[in-house]
């Protein structure tokens, strides 16, 4: 619990790694109906794909220097040593990036969502695709960070991106799903069993990477 605090300590103080994103998600989507006025009366059909993309987007903003500042200070390391568990404290490190960035976000699409379509049922269900997807996206980008912990985040991006996008054709399939009254729960299973896989498994395989550059 006390690795948690200071995890939540660490992000709070540095405002832009958290609020960033926020705005940035922010910025895109009151942008979005003031960009595409051959859309007006029909915001709808484009927002939903805009809405994944820039979940994607701002977590992977999120995640840029997650272990960075740690690297450079030589107390990664340190907290190596002492601590006989790195793969749960990286689950932790997450689990705070989530809930200070991608339940904010989350709780954002259902409210954007309620906006453009007016329909409060659609943006009901919205919620928990956005809620899962976010904290799906930000683990596969944690991994992409420990990846290019000192070769730059390009990099990291580039080798992370192709495993998002089986999560985007998921979700693109999940709004037909929703919109025609079919098949939705098994889509939002699907996601909880992806996300169960990843949150198991990438703190595992962050910890031998993150081990693997100190070495």
């Amino acid at each position: 619990m006390k690795i948690f605090y200071l995890e939540y300590l660490k992000l709070r103080k540095k405002i832009r790694n958290w609020l960033g994103p926020i705005l940035i998600f922010i910025l895109i989507m009151i942008a979005y109906p003031l960009t595409v006025e051959f859309l007006e009366n029909d915001l709808e059909k484009g927002f939903y794909s805009l809405l994944w993309i820039s979940i994607l987007l701002s977590m992977m903003l999120a995640t840029e220097d997650i272990f960075l500042e740690d690297y450079n200070d030589g107390s990664l390391e340190q907290i190596i040593i002492a601590t006989s568990s790195f793969p749960i404290m990286i689950a932790k490190k997450a689990l705070i990036y989530w809930l200070m960035i991608g339940l904010p976000i989350s709780l954002m699409s259902f409210l954007f969502s309620l906006g453009i379509t007016q329909n409060f049922i659609l943006s009901l269900y919205i919620l928990p695709l956005a809620m899962i997807s976010s904290y799906i996206f930000l683990n596969l980008f944690i991994f992409g960070s420990a990846l290019s912990l000192n070769k730059g985040s390009v990099l990291g991006a580039i080798i992370t991106m192709p495993l998002a996008l089986p999560v985007l054709i998921v979700l693109g399939k999940s709004i037909i799903a929703v919109q025609f009254g079919i098949n939705y729960l098994e889509f939002l299973l699907l996601l909880l069993g992806c996300l169960s896989i990843i949150i198991t498994t990438i703190p595992f395989i962050v910890s031998y990477v993150i081990k693997a550059h100190l070495e």
